[in-house]
């Protein structure tokens, strides 16, 4: 963790040299920044529209505002959405979670238009963020929505150096948190060839410290991405591109509320005729039902001056790392034959992961160590073709397309290892606190299968592959008339089809046996909408759309799962599930557009739900098809130009989202609320311009602010989230035409609250975690921006 990456070094080189050979020249791009935000278009339907155009509900961030808000990863603006929740930084939109994780996939991300989940928004013109099911145009897990992020494109006649360097520290956390941004433009070949490169490195010192190992948690993420375009002539572009992102971890993010109440241990007893030299008994040793487990566990003492509430006890740190090297290619043909243009979007990435998870706790009860490491690695081929009709005036607008996506694992031998720590008494303690497996001598297994007496478990996977082939069309028709304006019929339909296969085996302790399935799944979604525009400024539109995750298969059971009351609703493979939007909307742009909004009412009928379920006993989970649900909600979103120089944007939303059947599989009754999602949740927004020794300074206070919400069904005390709110200020002051100096402080008040909080167990049990992060603490960022030409 503490030694710097190649990508690293590379980029501070970079940086430097940059620095000393690159002459400030005067520009600025504010002014136009200005303009495009006064009437911001956007390419939601694949083509150029205003956001009063688009028959849907859609938000749009451009470069300047993401730069205000000191906004660095997508999920900081995820959180003043309206109608948006993003708990631990996954986005659900419209009450969609489905199950007991943060993490459902309900939401596609798309960079630059290839499927591509790249939130870093260093150098990104615009954010998009389109609600509801987009089965049509954007295919499978868009079920509540779709994030369309769209990066700054290479420059045919400007060369551009620009940056960022953000330094930032918390309250009661050690250390600082810093992001350092460097970006090129390069004209290669007059109007013909430009090269555009820009990367950024994150070092984040996180709250949570581990008194068993005596580290802080921290994480390292980096990325570079270019883009080489060549304008071929003047109807014809192609963009290569290529990014590379690194990540690590060490350390959780989540801290611990358990009380246990006590801890086991054993005693080791000397018998010289016991293979390992011991007999083993336990013994519980009891503590303060009031101490926390830390405090438990170290018997009343706490170390150096740690914050209780950041304090852990966990025998390993976590780690986890993350490469992925995606290539890119992006064709535009603007005329064929004055009846079409034609795009292409395809990509290839391959793609690394390594973990280490601590089951010490939960497999061994602290009283020996045990530990599981993760290696994975894939490999990813997209394309998209799609035509578009050529002429933009013509009342008949048009587009058809095919989409491929191919997503495989070669084999992998080491997908997953379980370790035992090594010496006689760990093996006798393992004999003994393991015997309900029936194995007589774990040890000696481990050396039996596979030669490593340190080696308990094995998941291999043999291959693993799935895909998706999909056809789509979208035609709309706008009727003018000299009275009332313009009407718009839109119909869209996917067709598509989806495969898929695994092969697993499993081998050790846990479970014994091999797995292999593979399946097949066809079908449509439609889209169709009608909308009326009275007038330019404003509309009112009605939309039905369906959505879709795909299905696809579990692996395999492990023994120790078989009695767990869940394990019976697992089925080797699970199907897609669907989803039914019925939308009506309004949007204006009124007083010469100095009031903008739009508002909607949805009602969202899901079927045959994809969700988690994890089995308390043996701690595997499965995906499976659990129930039916409905979600139903009010959106507002504005912005108001209240004097030239002062601006407000307020945004709310209401969401009540519940299960319209009983679902066993996940613990779930008929009118339970659906578990992450808060009832509302505002935005609100104040930004002041003037003038500070005659040069611009901009001034902003926001204020956010969530319902309670569950995590999980079957709700426990620790599983309810309390409603709360934050205060911003930040200020930007330029200091001459090149350069931005800005000041963020976050959580003003510092208020102490939770963004999440999670029992791990359904039982009372005193092992399993009892999860909570929580909103940061008082937080101030100094951000510096640059811009040489």
């Amino acid at each position: 963790m503490k030694s710097k990456t190649l990508l690293s070094r590379s980029l501070l080189s970079v940086a430097v040299a940059s620095s000393l050979y690159a002459a400030p020249m005067i520009a600025s791009a504010e002014e136009a920044a200005k303009e495009e935000l006064e009437v911001i278009t956007v390419t939601s339907r694949k083509k150029v529209e205003t956001i009063v155009e688009i028959p849907m509900s859609v938000s749009a961030v451009s470069e300047v505002e993401l730069a205000n808000r000191n906004y660095i990863d997508a999920s900081d603006l995820f959180r003043t959405l309206a109608g948006a929740a993003a708990p631990r930084g996954q986005l659900i939109l419209r009450g969609l979670s489905g199950g007991n994780t943060t993490t459902p996939n309900t939401t596609a991300t798309f960079t630059d238009d290839i499927p591509f989940a790249f939130t870093n928004l260093a150098d990104v013109e615009r954010v998009e963020v389109l609600r509801g099911p987009q089965g049509t145009l954007y295919g499978s897990s868009a079920i509540g929505g779709t994030v369309r992020v769209i990066t700054k494109k290479p420059v045919l006649d400007e060369f551009e150096l620009f940056g960022s360097m953000i330094g930032k520290m918390e309250k009661n956390v050690d250390g600082y948190d810093t992001s350092t941004s460097l970006g090129i433009n390069v004209p290669l070949v007059e109007q013909t060839l430009a090269l555009r490169v820009n990367g950024n490195i994150q070092n984040n010192q996180r709250p949570m410290y581990n008194v068993a190992t005596g580290n802080q948690s921290e994480s390292q993420e980096n990325f570079i991405r270019s883009q080489l375009l060549w304008q071929v002539d003047d109807n014809t572009s192609v963009t290569f591109g290529y990014v590379r992102t690194e990540y690590s971890s060490q350390g959780t993010t989540l801290g611990d509320t358990s009380k246990p109440g006590g801890y086991y241990s054993l005693r080791y007893i000397d018998n010289p005729d016991a293979k390992y030299g011991y007999d083993v008994e336990h013994k519980w040793n009891e503590c303060d039902p009031e101490w926390g487990r830390v405090r438990c566990v170290q018997g009343g003492d706490f170390v150096k001056g740690a914050v209780d509430k950041y304090a852990i006890y966990s025998t390993f740190d976590l780690y986890s790392q993350d490469e992925t090297d995606l290539f890119t290619l992006n064709v535009n043909l603007d005329n064929i034959a004055e009846i079409a243009s034609f795009t292409y979007a395809g990509s290839y990435r391959e793609y690394e992961s390594n973990s280490l998870d601590d089951w010490s706790r939960l497999d061994a009860d602290d009283l020996f160590k045990t530990w599981i490491v993760n290696k994975g690695k894939g490999e990813r081929t997209t394309h998209e073709l799609r035509f578009q009709n050529y002429d933009i005036n013509s009342p008949l607008s048009w587009t058809v397309g095919m989409f491929y996506d191919k997503t495989s694992s070669p084999s992998n031998p080491d997908a997953q290892w379980q370790y035992l720590e090594s010496g006689d008494q760990v093996s006798a303690a393992a004999n003994y606190w393991w015997s309900w497996t029936g194995i007589e001598d774990i040890r000696q297994m481990a050396f039996d299968k596979f030669g490593d007496g340190s080696k308990i478990w094995n998941l291999r996977n043999y291959s693993e592959w799935d895909k998706e082939m999909a056809l789509f069309a979208d035609a709309s028709y706008t009727f003018k008339t000299d009275d009332m304006g313009e009407v718009e019929v839109n119909a869209g339909v996917r067709r598509f089809d989806l495969e898929d296969f695994s092969h697993y085996e499993t081998e050790g302790v846990w479970s014994e046996g091999v797995t292999s399935i593979g399946g097949e799944e066809d079908g449509n979604r439609f889209k169709f909408s009608l909308s009326w525009r009275p007038e330019d400024n404003y509309s009112i539109y009605g939309l039905y759309s369906e959505g879709y995750r795909p299905g696809g298969n579990n692996g395999p059971l492990a023994a120790a799962c078989q009695a767990d009351p869940k394990a019976g609703n697992r089925k080797d493979r699970y199907t897609s599930d669907s989803i039914d939007n019925y939308e009506v909307g309004f949007k204006a742009s009124l007083f010469d557009g100095r009031f903008n909004f739009t508002s909607a009412a949805y009602h969202i009928d899901w079927t045959d739900i994809r969700t988690t379920i994890y089995m308390d006993t043996c701690g595997f989970r499965y995906t499976a098809n659990a129930g039916e649900a409905q979600s139903r909600g009010l959106e507002f979103e504005s912005t108001a130009t209240l004097t030239d120089t002062l601006q407000l944007v307020f945004n709310a939303s209401y969401t009540k989202s519940e299960l319209t059947k009983d679902n066993v599989a996940i613990s779930g009754k008929k009118g339970d609320e659906m578990t992450m999602v808060p009832k509302y949740n505002a935005y609100i927004a104040l930004d002041k311009e003037f003038e500070l020794n005659g040069k611009p300074m901009f001034v902003r206070a926001d204020m956010s602010a969530y319902g309670k919400y569950k995590t999980h069904f079957n709700t426990k005390e620790g599983d309810q989230v309390p409603a709360y709110s934050v205060f911003n200020l930040s200020a930007r002051y330029e200091v001459n035409e090149n350069v931005k100096l800005s000041l963020h402080l976050d959580n003003v008040f510092n208020k102490e609250t939770e963004l999440y909080r999670s029992d791990r167990s359904r039982s009372d049990s005193t092992v399993a975690q009892k999860y909570i992060e929580f909103l940061p603490e008082r937080t101030l960022a100094v951000r510096l921006d640059y811009v040489f030409f």
